[in-house]
C-alpha cells in the first residue's frame, strides 16, 4: 500500500473522529444555552458547514482573488470559533456551571452571522474574476531609469539605425555640399526648382542662424518639403 493512500486513510479517521467530538460538544453547548433538543444539533452543522465552504473556496484556487481572501477569513474564523466553543462547552459541563448571559447571546448569534457570511461568499464567487495585473513598484521605476533619460527618451536612440527619411536628408546635404546648382538639385531629387531653391537658401542661412538667441525673430518662413517620401525643412526669405 502506498504511503499516500495510508495518509488519506489516517486523515479520514482523524476527520471523522474530530467531527463527531466537535459535533457533540457544540450540540451540548447549544443545549446549555437554551436551545431545544431537536434544534441543538443544527449549531454544529452551521459551524462545520460554514468552515468547510470557506476552506473549499480558499484552497480550491478556482475563484476570484477577493472571494478567496474572504473565504480564508471565514474558514479561519469558524475554525477558531469551533475550538473556543468546544473548550467553553466542556468547561461549563465539567464544573456544572451555568453559562453567563453574554455566552448565550454569542451562541445565539452564530447561525445568522454564518448565514450572512456564506451568502456574501457566494456572491463573491459569482462575480467575474479580476484581470491579472501587476502594479508597478520601485524596482520597475529603477529599470525604466536605466533606459530613459531625464526627458523620458530612450538612451539608445543615438544607436538606432538611420531611417529612410534620415538617409534622404543625408543625400540632400551631400548634393548641396558638392556645390550643385538649383537645376541639377531639382533633377537629382525630382522636385521643382522652387523647392530646390528653398533648400539652397536654407543651407546658406544655417551658418547665419548659428549662435542666435532662441527668442530672436527669424527673417525666414519655414516650409516642409517632401522629397521622395522624406519630409525636409526649407526656408523662404520674406519679401
Amino acid at each position: 500500500m502506498k504511503a499516500r493512500t495510508v495518509l488519506y486513510l489516517l486523515l479520514l479517521v482523524v476527520a471523522a473522529a474530530a467531527a463527531v467530538l466537535s459535533f457533540a460538544a457544540l450540540r451540548d453547548l447549544a443545549l446549555t444555552c437554551g436551545f431545544a433538543a431537536w434544534l441543538a444539533w443544527l449549531l454544529p452543522v452551521v459551524v462545520d458547514a460554514g468552515a468547510a465552504s470557506g476552506s473549499l473556496v480558499w484552497l480550491g484556487g478556482w475563484a476570484a482573488l477577493s472571494a478567496r481572501r474572504f473565504a480564508r477569513t471565514l474558514a479561519l474564523t469558524l475554525l477558531g470559533l469551533s475550538v473556543a466553543a468546544n473548550a467553553l462547552g466542556h468547561g461549563l459541563a465539567a464544573f456544572s456551571l451555568a453559562p453567563p448571559w453574554w455566552v448565550v447571546v454569542v451562541v445565539s448569534a452564530i447561525a445568522p452571522a454564518v448565514l450572512g457570511a456564506v451568502v456574501h461568499l457566494a456572491v463573491l464567487v459569482g462575480r467575474p474574476a479580476e484581470p491579472a495585473t501587476s502594479p508597478r513598484d520601485d524596482d520597475d521605476e529603477d529599470d525604466l531609469s536605466e533606459v530613459l533619460d531625464e526627458h523620458g527618451l530612450s538612451r539608445y536612440w543615438d544607436h538606432a539605425p538611420p531611417t529612410e527619411q534620415t538617409v534622404e536628408q543625408q543625400r540632400v546635404e551631400q548634393l548641396i555640399a558638392a556645390g550643385v546648382g538649383r537645376r541639377r538639385l531639382s533633377r537629382e531629387l525630382e522636385i521643382s526648382e522652387y523647392e530646390a531653391r528653398l533648400l539652397l537658401e536654407r543651407t546658406r542661412n544655417q551658418p547665419q542662424r548659428t549662435g542666435q538667441n532662441d527668442d530672436a525673430e527669424s527673417d525666414v518662413d519655414e516650409h516642409e518639403l517632401e522629397v521622395n517620401g522624406a519630409v525636409l525643412t526649407g526656408m523662404e526669405g520674406r519679401s
